[in-house]
């Protein structure tokens, strides 16, 4: 949420104009399918946000506070069917709308905000650390603008974590002061989106090396000697999973008796490593925060505006 900042402005007739899902006649911020907008078009602005292709998500900021799109739990979890070292991470989108009519224009800012688990519990992911114990703790999470006709494959680099502080599970990229829309830009009022792209990846560290080495020597006819020695190595990582709960042990005992009386025994163990089921993941919830700018200089970004009417 933006400081509010002040415009005073006469308004004299009105004249109605088609915007998206906006109303109201002196209202910055409005929800509905059309405006009433001064002919001196001192602006009127919407904004929503939700996730891409799912029109039932769709969350409007009735007044300049931000609204919130849910990365499913669901989603974060299909980083456990990745394998090997560099997989390809796995992809889900969000979308943020709007339009500014007038003089005004839209930019907001995007931030991990909570993790919220099934039973209501929430843990504080502003700061981008994730919960212990759950699978996006384990996880990168890039947030990004998509690239040309919705892209994602320009994933950006993970940023090394400053001294003394821990590494980030969520990231965003160009989160701060986003524009959705310059003012001035929009006369005819058309909704402005603007798609996001969400790379998930498990954090795969290598279990261990695989070592080989080969040493061959031949010996000629003429009793010379030749010798050669290679050596290559791999990496070695098992399937991702959440940290085990505990072993699980097991023994069996048989004792069997002979016709003739004779005695056989035998006995075997095994162990089994306990996970913890992974379909409780939390869902991750990203904000979205807009906030009007102008064409004029002197009026500061915010949220709100006050209008003098004649």
């Amino acid at each position: 949420m933006r400081p509010a900042a002040r415009l005073l402005t006469t308004v004299g007739t009105v004249a109605a104009v088609t915007f998206g899902v906006v109303s109201g006649v002196h209202a910055l911020w409005t929800v509905n399918d059309a405006v009433v907008v001064p002919p001196f078009r001192t602006g009127a602005v919407a904004f929503a946000a939700q996730a891409a292709g799912d029109d039932t998500t769709r969350v409007h900021s009735a007044a300049g506070e931000p609204v919130t799109v849910t990365l499913p739990g669901a989603e974060i979890i299909k980083v456990l069917d990745q394998t090997g070292l560099e997989p390809e991470p796995v992809f889900w989108r969000f979308r943020a709308s709007g339009a500014a009519l007038g003089i005004t224009g839209l930019s907001y800012d995007v931030s991990p905000a909570d993790q919220v688990a099934g039973d209501g519990g929430t843990h504080d992911a502003s700061s981008g650390v994730a919960r212990e114990g759950t699978v996006l703790a384990g996880s990168t999470v890039k947030v990004y603008p998509a690239g040309t006709g919705g892209d994602c494959s320009a994933v950006p680099a993970t940023p090394l974590a400053a001294e003394g502080e821990p590494q980030r599970n969520v990231h965003v990229f160009a989160g701060d002061a986003h524009v959705l829309q310059e003012p001035g830009a929009n006369p005819a009022g058309r909704e402005v989106e603007q798609e996001w792209c969400v790379a998930m990846r498990w954090n795969h560290d290598p279990d261990g090396r695989y070592v080989n080495e080969v040493h061959v020597r031949a010996t000629g006819e003429d009793g010379g000697e030749n010798g050669a020695r290679t050596r290559w190595q791999a990496a070695v990582a098992f399937p991702p999973a959440l940290d085990p709960l505990g072993e699980y042990a097991g023994r069996g005992s048989v004792r069997a008796t002979a016709e003739d009386a004779t005695v056989s025994r035998d006995h075997d163990e095994w162990r089994a490593l306990i996970f913890p089921d992974p379909s409780g993941e939390p869902d991750l919830v990203l904000a979205l925060d807009p906030w009007v700018t102008n064409l004029n200089p002197a009026v500061a970004p915010g949220d709100s505006f006050a209008f003098a009417t004649s």
